[in-house]
């Protein structure tokens, strides 16, 4: 399934920070591009870096992006999400909980990945985080997505069916490609479930 936008999106409000998170993941891919090897290695997150003191590659590795098709996936992904939640927490306390969750989504696959040497890169953790507020905050909302069965379909999908079907991936796809840290994905979105509601309580 592919989400296309959310039925129920909150009107007034400018997310800000979810279009400038957008544009700032944008702008550092084709930066990057061509030196992306070099880029990866030296400020990609590595399982070991939280031992190493390398702490900024947490940050770093939100910010970058393997291929085009990485890049599109992640910001279409916060931009069907993003917008409502960050109207829900406010501008500020969004952007903070967008990167808490990065980080915690970092430190549970440097648990679980302890020793792999491919870095980690890309907004997958922050952005699983944003779908597990989101999961919180709007369980109700419906988004319509491109479903393929037999063929290729729209429907109307209630947000916790469609999450839940997307954390299910997640988890059965744990341990099928080293280039891809799914317990990062899970760690990030558990943050974002179990973190939001602090946030929006947050002064």
């Amino acid at each position: 399934m592919f989400p296309l936008y959310d039925e129920s999106r909150v009107k007034g409000k400018w997310p800000f920070f979810t279009i400038l998170l957008i544009i700032v993941n944008i702008a550092i891919f084709f930066y990057t591009f061509p030196n992306l090897e070099f880029c990866s290695n030296f400020y990609g997150f590595h399982s070991s870096d939280f031992l190493n003191g390398k702490i900024y590659t947490v940050f770093t590795s939100m910010f970058l992006h393997a291929d085009i098709f990485h890049l599109l996936g992640n910001i279409w992904f916060l931009w069907v999400f993003g917008d409502n939640l960050e109207a829900k927490l406010g501008n500020i306390k969004f952007l903070l909980f967008y990167l808490f969750c990065g980080v915690f989504s970092a430190l549970i696959y440097s648990i679980t990945s302890f020793g792999s040497t491919y870095p980690v890169i890309g907004a997958s953790g922050a952005i699983s985080g944003v779908l597990g507020g989101y999961l919180i905050m709007f369980p109700r909302n419906k988004i319509k997505a491109v479903v393929p069965l037999i063929v290729w379909f729209l429907a109307s999908i209630p947000a916790t069916v469609f999450i839940a079907i997307w954390f299910v991936l997640q988890f059965v796809s744990m341990g099928s490609n080293d280039m891809v840290a799914y317990s990062g994905h899970i760690g990030g979105f558990l943050a974002g479930v179990l973190f939001v509601k602090k946030f929006k309580k947050f002064k």
